[in-house]
């Protein structure tokens, strides 16, 4: 009986230490704040195009997003960043075609399931100041004509956290048509962007899964290419 008593007791001070803990935690989150710059400005430049007839699709950002894992107390979490805009642009090189890549990530309104864990990225990232993180790319080698998926790399540069570094991503993608799907995937060492995590976040790499769909720009026949 004595037993019995002492394993509740246990038991009832265990759970009282983890519901202060947890509210510990609560109001430590909340007290944190991830700024209110809203600086949605970059100084990264897409790569100049060499042709003027390039074919332009622009990105849905209903139908796209970037899914992503963490690490938090040894526990693999998954997240969301919405897509607020992009372009994928292909540019005709002879009988093959260079891939142009643009995207703008709504870091701001990251979405784990978790509102504490959602504030704590918010804060690390200061999504409050820069609420966009920026990536421009060009594929590695020139990409075949066809319909079939393909596979290829990019090549180019993230800004998160108002620092770009560059980044890599694999890519399947298909184009149908008018209509284009992709998925890219990389390493992200947020590390890299200073970015610094609290220590019950257990790295500063995230595995990214951009999943993109997108239609051609009826409306840009032609593409003039940006200024240097």
């Amino acid at each position: 009986m004595a037993l019995v008593k002492r394993r509740r007791l246990v038991i009832g001070f265990v759970l009282a230490v983890l519901g202060l803990v947890i509210l510990i935690l609560i109001a430590l989150t909340q007290a944190l704040d991830p700024g209110d710059k809203h600086d949605t400005s970059t100084d990264l430049v897409t790569p100049t195009l060499a042709v003027q007839n390039a074919r332009l699709f622009e990105v849905s950002p209903q139908e796209s997003r970037v899914d992503f894992t963490t690490q938090v107390n040894g526990v693999a979490l998954d997240g969301v960043f919405p897509v607020k805009e992009g372009t994928i642009t292909l540019e005709p090189v002879g009988s093959k075609l260079r891939v142009l890549v643009r995207l703008y990530i709504d870091v701001d309104s990251v979405d784990t399931g978790n509102p504490m864990v959602d504030r704590v990225l918010r804060v690390a990232m200061a999504t409050g100041d820069y609420p966009l993180a920026f990536y421009v790319s060009t594929s590695r080698d020139l990409v075949p004509v066809t319909e079939e998926e393909i596979a290829f790399e990019l090549d180019g540069d993230l800004e998160v956290h108002n620092v770009a570094h560059e980044h890599q991503m694999s890519v399947r993608a298909q184009l149908v048509g008018d209509d284009m799907w992709a998925i890219a995937t990389s390493d992200l060492d947020l590390g890299n962007h200073d970015v610094e995590f609290p220590s019950f976040v257990n790295s500063s790499v995230i595995k990214l899964t951009a999943h993109l769909q997108a239609y051609k720009n009826e409306n840009a026949l032609t593409v003039t290419p940006a200024a240097e």
